[in-house]
């Protein structure tokens, strides 16, 4: 019997629309930092320090299973285009990054809300999430302002746990909180290697969500899935969990 859903953040819960204007706003601050320093960036320079950036993340993400602080990332770009170290700058910097998600929200993916409503009284839903550039405490303030935070009951944030998936830690968090065995768990993410992974090795069921089949450095799908069930929508997974008596 299932007791607790947890649900991945990105292409999953919320898509990536509006990252142009979210890249504009965090590109806008940098450029009024550095010029303090008479320096002018190009914008292959800004994409080129960015990519850069990420790059950086990745690593740490996929090595270490954590994701590095705002801050720590920011300075890390910063120091890329050998800049004097200013900590005003960098903790400027890295409010808007963090925050520029409020300004410029993704969408919530179709369907998930209803799934939400619909299943509400019969499990305890929980968060779990790698973050980027913006910290759990603010992905809840999006979860806020889009009036969905009444139906989770625990949250996993690498940036809080100090652990990213596939770790263990960032599933039990939830799972402890919740009091809840591994056996009554399932879980639905789209990355194969973190989502998949890190909840089937601790013996919890698992929904690939395959709407955005994305292919770049942060995560590559393979078409194989070690899933119990693979959806391209939350209406598909709605009818998964009322027709197969294992979830129920």
């Amino acid at each position: 019997m299932i007791e607790v859903i947890t649900i991945d953040f990105w292409d999953t819960l919320f898509d990536s629309s509006n990252g142009l204007s979210r890249n504009a706003s965090r590109q806008h601050v940098l450029l009024e930092e550095i010029s303090k320093y008479g320096m002018k960036l190009s914008d292959n320079d800004y994409e080129n320090a960015l990519k850069s950036s990420w790059e950086f993340f990745n690593n740490i993400w996929v090595e270490e299973q954590r994701t590095p602080l705002t801050e720590e990332t920011i300075e890390f770009l910063w120091n890329s285009l050998n800049l004097p170290y200013n900590q005003y700058s960098i903790d400027r910097i890295a409010k808007v990054f963090k925050d520029s998600i409020l300004d410029y929200p993704p969408k919530l993916i179709d369907g998930i809300v209803e799934f939400l409503q619909k299943y509400s009284d019969k499990y305890q839903f929980g968060l779990i999430s790698d973050t980027g550039f913006s910290p759990g405490s603010v992905l809840v303030e999006l979860l806020e302002m889009n009036d969905i935070a009444k139906y989770f009951k625990s949250y996993s944030f690498s940036d809080e746990t100090g652990v990213a998936k596939p770790n263990p830690k960032a599933y039990f968090k939830i799972l402890n909180e919740l009091n809840t065995n591994t056996e009554n768990a399932l879980h639905i993410g789209d990355n194969e290697n973190t989502d998949i992974i890190g909840a089937k090795s601790i013996g919890m069921k698992a929904i690939r969500f395959d709407k955005f089949k994305s292919n770049n450095f942060m995560k590559t799908n393979s078409y194989n899935t070690i899933a119990d069930y693979r959806c391209n929508s939350w209406a598909q997974i709605s009818s998964i969990f009322d027709s197969f008596p294992e979830i129920k």
